[in-house]
């Protein structure tokens, strides 16, 4: 199916998605743009990972891609669940500047928090009440690739579904495991009845990262990019845990500090 006008509800609804917050929390989906996230997302599809809706694309993007990605899985897809697009409607509704004009709707891949999900010698990321879009985006990639057993959500942290998140991300977001859980109270108490450890990451009065001894289950909390962990929270953390500085400044990106910490975390593991 080609879709030509900007006033097609399919069209529509994709835009708004992309845009708006609210109406991803009430569809439950969320837009991946791009053709590397679309065929990861596509791929997972194909495992039963995730639940992909619909593929809207400009057909000479996938055509000038076709001989060094594997747009494959993209053409593949059922043919209900295709829509070709024209570069105008892909130019207008893009969240970048220079969009590639290929988007995913996928259903939500976050997961209803429990104790149950919790494994007593895992690793995980608490992450509370982060703001930035693309820090977050980064610590989805780098949990990643450190393979922790679960990132958590709390303290209202920015929409997981940002666009800016999900670009930032690279993928990432459909293989870690995201649970949101804004009860802090209960997030903590899950985490101490399995025996796992919380570190809280805080600027000066915790261990030091290079001494901190993160066998068996641990979690780091990194807090506000601004404020930090209120000190309530820190306060219900098992630990604290600092990078310490030797230059000019007396902390980190968030990101960045994330970054150190989740290394630090998972490198004794094999």
């Amino acid at each position: 199916m080609v879709i030509s006008s900007r006033d097609n509800p399919k069209i529509k609804r994709l835009a708004k998605l992309i845009s708006d917050r609210k109406a991803r929390a009430e569809a439950g989906e969320f837009v991946i743009e791009g053709v590397r996230g679309c065929i990861d997302a596509a791929e997972a599809f194909a495992r039963g990972e995730v639940r992909l809706c619909a593929l809207y694309y400009v057909p000479q993007t996938l055509e000038s891609c076709a001989d060094h990605l594997p747009v494959g899985s993209l053409l593949g897809l059922p043919e209900d669940m295709r829509f070709e697009i024209t570069e105008d409607i892909a130019a207008r509704i893009a969240d970048t500047e220079s969009g590639q004009g290929v988007f995913a709707v996928v259903k939500n891949v976050d997961k209803p928090f429990s104790s149950e999900m919790l494994r007593p010698g895992g690793k995980y990321l608490i992450l509370d009440g982060l703001q930035d879009p693309g820090n977050l985006g980064t610590m989805l990639r780098t949990a990643d690739a450190v393979g922790v057993d679960g990132i958590v959500l709390t303290g209202h942290c920015v929409d997981l579904y940002n666009p800016k998140v999900v670009r930032s991300a690279v993928g990432s977001l459909m293989r870690v495991n995201v649970c949101i859980e804004n009860d802090t109270d209960a997030l903590m108490s899950a985490f101490a009845d399995k025996g796992i450890r919380t570190a809280a990451a805080v600027i000066s009065g915790g261990t030091s990262v290079l001494d901190f001894d993160f066998e068996g289950g641990c979690a780091v909390v990194i807090g506000n990019e601004g404020r930090g962990l209120p000190e309530s929270h820190v306060a219900m953390c098992s630990n604290k845990v600092t990078i310490g500085m030797k230059g000019n400044i007396n902390s980190l990106n968030a990101a960045a500090a994330g970054t150190i910490l989740l290394w630090e975390m998972t490198r004794g593991q094999k």
